[in-house]
């Protein structure tokens, strides 16, 4: 077996057990979910009876009839226990309702992610293996041209695959041979970039459960009142769908975010950049958001010309989440100013409004996904907007800059290469 294929029989191994780890996670957390989502039912249908949790010591039990593989089974499950001498029995059927509603697509959410993870892990550690696979191949030419026989040299082999294979999460390589020294050096300095790398994504499933868990918490209780008083009660009724419509639309919007983030991620973000202008995009902008937000001052800055080589649709897209966020965090009848143009080698489009502005040590931190600085800037965002905004920029060789003080307002400038003469000879 070469160099390059003992490599890749590498990447391979660790990509798959951490894929297969990452599964197991998921498991435990939907299960850990779902077991939680049973209990908070229960004690809404309880309490609802009782006013108050009643006890441990309360007569409770779970009844079923028929064959599991049955929907007659779980249409028969009902939830029953006794108060001031009356049996109550809750049926059970909207529960698994509303699991079958809202767990599917978030059980083909998380599926997709995986899918992608696991089709896309090898290659990415295949990458991150790449430097370490080039000094390989230099070590063993090296190896060759001066021993008479590989074999001691396929015996290190061996026990650097087998090192390898026993390493714990967490643990470190470690042979004892001075000659692969180097090569453990770089093997755990990846190691070290994997771990970080599944630390944040650990984190970011974590919060994207955090942000789910609201919404569908919201649902649950108003599917629970609708449940109860909705059908003799006209307001409940209308109050109920309009708040389940509000937070499923909420629900939607942030998984459409977590897959553009995802697909980002896992480099699957097409981008077709063409030529264009920042300025008439502001400009398109600008009348767009009088049109739409009459509460606002929709002003105009200096509009110089800023040709820059981009894809229009992420590149509005950016615009569109920046201007967004200065309209959330601006009272009505303030200010907000859009211009554009070029500064050295770069174009730039800015949005510059008189809202609340930001604190100095949260500036850093506003790209960071799900960051939200404070209670008082928590007004419906999904905290995933910036975040977005930033991959697309960056992936056009951009970068941002924030300049905000509390109560006095924010700007931020978003910065692109700018076209070349050649470029815009072409349109």
């Amino acid at each position: 077996m070469n160099v390059n294929r003992r490599v890749n029989s590498i990447a391979r191994r660790i990509a798959h057990s951490w894929q297969w780890r990452r599964l197991w996670h998921l498991l435990l957390t939907n299960i850990a979910a779902l077991a939680a989502c049973f209990a908070a039912y229960l004690y809404v249908q309880e309490t609802a009876v009782t006013g108050a949790f009643a006890g441990w010591d309360l007569p409770r039990a779970l009844t079923a009839s028929g064959d599991i593989a049955d929907m007659a089974f779980f249409r028969s499950a009902v939830y029953s226990f006794d108060w001031a001498g009356t049996t109550h029995t809750v049926p059970l059927m909207p529960f698994f309702e509303l699991v079958a509603l809202f767990g599917r697509p978030l059980l083909i959410a998380e599926g997709a992610l995986w899918l992608l993870g696991f089709t896309g892990g090898k290659r990415s550690v295949r990458r991150l293996l790449r430097p370490l696979d080039r000094m390989a191949q230099t070590a063993q030419r090296l190896t060759d041209a001066a021993a008479k026989t590989p074999a001691p040299d396929e015996a290190r082999f061996h026990d650097l695959e087998h090192a390898i294979e026993r390493i714990d999460m967490g643990g470190r390589l470690s042979t004892g041979d001075k000659d692969l020294k180097g090569l453990e050096d770089a093997i755990n300095d990846l190691l070290d970039r994997m771990h970080a790398a599944y630390r944040q994504q650990a984190q970011f499933v974590s919060d994207a459960s955090h942000e789910l868990r609201t919404p569908i918490a919201v649902i649950q209780g108003y599917a629970a009142m609708l449940d109860r008083w909705g059908k003799e009660d006209p307001q409940v009724l209308e109050e109920s769908i309009a708040a389940i419509k509000t937070e499923a639309e909420h629900m939607k919007v942030l998984v459409e975010q977590l897959l553009f983030l995802a697909r980002g991620d896992n480099g699957r973000q097409p981008l077709t950049p063409e030529p264009m202008d920042l300025s008439e995009m502001a400009a398109e902008l600008l009348e767009e958001y009088r049109m739409i937000d009459p509460d606002h001052d929709w002003r105009q800055g200096r509009l110089d010309a800023a040709p820059v080589s981009a894809d229009p649709a992420l590149i509005k897209q950016a615009a569109r989440i920046l201007i967004d966020n200065a309209k959330r965090y601006t009272p009505g009848g303030a200010s907000i100013r859009l211009s554009a143009g070029t500064d050295g080698g770069n174009a730039w489009l800015q949005v510059q409004d008189n809202g609340m502005g930001i604190g100095e040590e949260d500036v850093p931190r506003i790209f960071d996904r799900f960051f939200q600085a404070d209670p008082a800037r928590q007004k419906g965002g999904t905290g995933l907007g910036l975040s977005i905004a930033q991959w697309i920029v960056e992936n056009h060789g951009g970068c941002f800059e924030v300049t905000s003080r509390p109560e006095l307002g924010t700007r931020i400038r978003m910065v692109l290469p700018v076209r070349e003469e050649t470029t815009k000879k072409t349109i």
